[in-house]
């Protein structure tokens, strides 16, 4: 843990204010009968004192320093007071003056590594292997297809080929799914947990892949 920020006047009123407009938030949230414009004016006000305390440390050469996820999510450079337009960021900004290094990623582990992915097919009676290995873009497929193996973060196209040409059925956000396995090992979650998580996926399609409806239906894909 690094030592706190030593703030100047101006910065430690900013701080104590935004603190304050944090914590009144929090409240906010756990209100059932939630004024949403009281919110809303409050959000803004921290926007445009967060993105002066920013600005003010940033000149000083102690820059801000956010999650991966907080700068790809907010859409706007760091410097626009859009930024700052959510409470996320304002607690980050607050974290990090506490703690410099609060905010550092961790480390990613699982690049490169290869997990496996079981399936169970209509076509084959069984469950069949589909090993993915994450890469920089995404997963490389193996086992299945015939096809192309590399596949974006969503999975595509090679394991949807794949399940294409075994007549799997699957579950329409399959790709939005796989997409958030891949960000949360990007953010540092273990290879066991990868595992686990794409573990729950696979059986979500063997789900799928075991109900599809038969009698007429049969032969149909």
């Amino acid at each position: 843990m690094a030592d706190k920020i030593k703030l100047d006047t101006d910065e430690q009123s900013l701080y104590n204010d935004l603190r304050v407009l944090v914590d009144q938030s929090h409240e906010y949230f756990k209100d059932e009968g939630k004024d949403f414009k009281e919110q809303y004016d409050r959000t803004s006000e921290m926007a445009r004192l967060a993105h002066d305390l920013h600005m003010k440390l940033t000149r000083r050469d102690l820059v801000p320093k956010h999650h991966k996820y907080m700068y790809e999510n907010r859409g706007v450079p760091v410097e626009d007071e859009e930024f700052y337009n959510h409470l996320h960021p304002v607690e980050d900004l607050l974290k990090f003056i506490d703690d410099p290094d609060a905010n550092n990623d961790p480390e990613d582990s699982t690049m490169g590594e290869k997990f496996d992915f079981r399936i169970y097919t209509r076509r084959w009676g069984h469950y069949d292997y589909y090993g993915l290995t994450r890469t920089v873009d995404g997963w490389k497929i193996e086992g299945g297809s015939e096809f192309e193996n590399q596949a974006n973060k969503k999975g595509k196209p090679a394991l949807f080929e794949a399940l294409k040409h075994d007549s799997v059925s699957y579950p329409r956000t399959l790709g939005i799914f796989l997409e958030q396995v891949w960000v949360k090992a990007s953010e540092g979650a273990n290879k066991e947990v990868i595992q686990e998580a794409l573990n729950d996926l696979a059986e979500w399609i063997s789900l799928c892949e075991k109900s599809t409806p038969r009698g007429i239906f049969e032969g149909l894909i």
